[in-house]
C-alpha cells in the first residue's frame, strides 16, 4: 500500500458506515444558506455546479430548485442513493447524482462553480492538492469559482478532548452516541469520533467507534498548499464576514479564534 492509499484508507469505511449512522436529515436552514452564499459570490445564474462530497443531496436538491444545472458526486453507497431518490423529482434545474470517487470520476464538461461544503482536508496534503488541481484544470471553467469550506485549526484546538452524548432523533443521527474531538498539533488534523451506545448497556460500543481525521488549514497554510495547483485565494470569509488575509489585524474578538471554519473562494491562478 503506498502513501496516497494510506492517507485516505479510512475514508470509505468512514462514511459508509456514517451514512448508516446518520439518517438523511431534509433540508434545514444550513442548505439554504449555501444557496444564498453561492448566489451572492458567483452570482444567480442559471449555472452549472458541481457539487463534491454531496451528502445525502439535500445542499444539491436546493440549488437544483433554484434553476441551476447540478451534479452531485458522492462515494458513500450509504448517502449516494438518496441523492438518485432527489434527483427524480421535478426541480426547476437538473440534478444528477453521480456514485464516485472524486479522485478517479471523469466528467465530460467543465463547470462554471465546484463546491466542496463542510469536508475539504481529507487526507494528506499531497491528497489535498492533487484534488485543488483536477478543480482547476478539468472542472472548473475559464472565470469559475470554487467554494470550499476549510476547517479552522484554531477552534478545534479549543475543542480538544471535549466529549458529550447525543440522544436518539437528534436531526444528525438514528443512534444515541457519543462524540469526542481530540486534535493532532503535530499533523494539524482533529479527529471527531462518534461511538454508538448500547442501549441495554448504556456504555459505548467501542468496537463500532467511527474516527474521522481531517486537515486543518489557516489562509497562510492554505495559500502555501495552493501553489502550483492553477487556483489562487480570491476571498476568504468567516461566518460571512470577508477576512482580508493580507492586512488585517486580528484582535481577541475576531471570529477567526472561534469558527469551525471558514469558506474559501478560488480562482484561476
Amino acid at each position: 500500500m503506498n502513501d496516497q492509499d494510506q492517507s485516505l484508507a479510512w475514508v470509505k469505511p468512514y462514511y459508509t458506515t456514517a451514512g448508516e449512522y446518520w439518517g438523511p436529515t431534509g433540508v434545514d436552514e444550513v442548505h439554504l444558506h449555501r444557496l444564498v452564499i453561492l448566489h451572492r459570490l458567483c452570482g444567480e445564474g442559471p449555472m452549472r455546479v458541481l457539487e463534491l462530497g454531496a451528502g445525502t443531496g439535500e445542499v444539491a436538491a436546493v440549488m437544483a430548485d433554484a434553476g441551476h444545472d447540478v451534479t452531485a458526486l458522492e462515494f458513500s453507497p450509504t448517502r449516494a442513493p438518496n441523492i438518485r431518490l432527489l434527483s427524480e423529482q421535478t426541480r426547476q434545474g437538473s440534478l444528477t447524482a453521480l456514485e464516485a470517487d472524486f479522485y478517479e470520476v471523469s466528467l465530460d464538461e467543465p463547470f462554471d462553480v465546484v463546491c466542496y461544503w463542510d469536508g475539504f482536508g481529507v487526507g494528506s496534503d499531497s491528497d489535498n492538492r492533487r484534488l485543488l488541481h483536477r478543480i482547476a484544470h478539468e472542472w472548473l471553467k475559464p472565470g469559475g469559482s470554487a467554494l470550499i469550506d476549510v476547517f479552522n485549526p484554531y477552534r478545534w484546538t479549543l475543542e480538544t478532548g471535549k466529549e458529550w452524548i447525543l440522544n436518539r432523533n437528534h436531526p444528525s443521527h438514528r443512534f444515541r452516541q457519543r462524540r469526542r474531538f481530540e486534535f493532532d498539533p503535530i499533523c494539524g488534523c482533529f479527529l471527531d469520533q462518534w461511538c454508538p451506545i448500547d442501549d441495554e448497556t448504556g456504555t459505548c460500543d467501542e468496537a463500532k467507534a467511527i474516527t474521522q481525521k481531517i486537515r486543518c488549514y489557516n489562509p497562510s497554510d492554505l495559500q502555501l498548499l495552493l501553489q502550483g495547483t492553477g487556483l489562487g485565494l480570491e476571498h476568504v470569509e468567516v461566518d460571512g464576514v470577508a477576512l482580508d488575509v493580507a492586512s488585517e489585524r486580528f484582535t481577541s474578538g475576531h471570529p477567526i479564534w472561534t469558527a469551525w471554519s471558514y469558506l474559501a473562494q478560488l480562482e484561476h491562478a
